[in-house]
């Protein structure tokens, strides 16, 4: 196994172009509608194996339709499901997304099995010893931060295996002595700004990183949309730019910049390597719909680096 991403899996109902309510009437025709995966951990596992790498997937869905739905779909692009717990009496975690001409979204979402992954969930997994662990996303999966994931970071770290963390909203007020026993052992903290600043109180990419830094991450990279990233280690600080593009949808472009992030560090990149690319495809992925609408295989961002080599990565 080459990654095994841990955290949320959900269903995603897209509907787009949305007016701002105010335009809203009681019924009108848009776009189009889709059924499709989300969730931090499932996003990030589909783009992996869109890339060739095999992925792994520990989440956690309900015994519902959703949740077979939520299967299937990850079934047919080739991520290993096995691993994936149904819990009874609980429901598969469903959001609906509406997002507006200028690609950006309102997320409606309900509370569901994904909160409940817990330790024994995620043993099995653990086992086949994965070349490296994301984390998709910290503050998504309370039961097991609670109970086992330190315990399971720690193993990781003796047996010299990298983990990748994203951070998601911090519902619960747990602030930054919320993450802080994590952040010693991961290798890799690719919070976006929005939750950054949110979390650390500080007024920049830079104040943030720092903080994460001192409390003992190995490498931050904060995730700036169009502006790219923030890229801070030992080894030097940079920002490294987007492609400027005109979105149709930027769901779930911070999964896809992590999964190309984790899939160039495996390949021997460095991390200002990595984020070039990561950065490129992640612009790429926000002219499809969906958290990961449109295949971005090797060749695809190939051709459109290739496309775009003027243009100063």
């Amino acid at each position: 196994m080459d990654v095994l991403c841990i955290g949320s899996a959900v269903l995603d109902i897209t509907a787009r172009p949305i007016e701002s309510q105010d335009m809203w009437r009681e019924k009108q025709r848009i776009s189009e509608i889709q059924i499709q995966t989300g969730g931090d951990a499932a996003n990030q596992s589909l783009r992996l194996a869109d890339l060739g790498c095999e992925a792994a997937l520990a989440a956690a869905v309900g015994a519902d339709q959703n949740g077979q739905m939520l299967k299937h779909a990850l079934d047919a692009r080739g991520v290993r499901t096995e691993f994936l717990a149904v819990k009874e009496g609980i429901q598969t975690g469903t959001a609906l997304v509406l997002v507006n001409e200028a690609g950006e979204r309102h997320t409606f979402s309900v509370k569901g099995a994904h909160s409940f992954l817990s330790k024994e969930d995620v043993k099995a997994a653990l086992l086949e010893h994965p070349r490296a662990i994301s984390l998709g996303s910290l503050f998504s999966m309370p039961e097991l931060e609670a109970d086992g994931l330190l315990e399971y970071l720690q193993a990781a770290r003796e047996q010299k295996i990298p983990v990748f963390a994203d951070l998601a909203a911090d519902k619960q007020r747990q602030g930054f002595e919320g993450i802080r026993p994590f952040l010693p052992l991961i290798s890799y903290f690719l919070p976006s700004l929005y939750d950054a600043l949110e979390m650390t109180g500080t007024g920049s990419a830079e104040e943030a990183a720092d903080q994460y830094l001192e409390a003992g991450a190995g490498c931050v990279v904060i995730k700036c949309g169009s502006q790219g990233c923030y890229l801070a280690s030992a080894e030097g600080n940079s920002w490294i730019p987007a492609v400027p593009v005109e979105p149709v949808d930027t769901t779930g472009a911070g999964d896809c910049m992590v999964a190309l992030f984790i899939s160039r560090i495996l390949s021997g990149d460095t991390p200002k390597e990595a984020c070039r690319y990561a950065c490129v495809g992640a612009s790429l992925s926000t002219l499809f719909p969906g958290a990961s609408g449109g295949r971005l295989t090797e060749e695809r961002l190939r051709a459109w680096r290739e496309e775009h080599q003027g243009w100063k990565y």
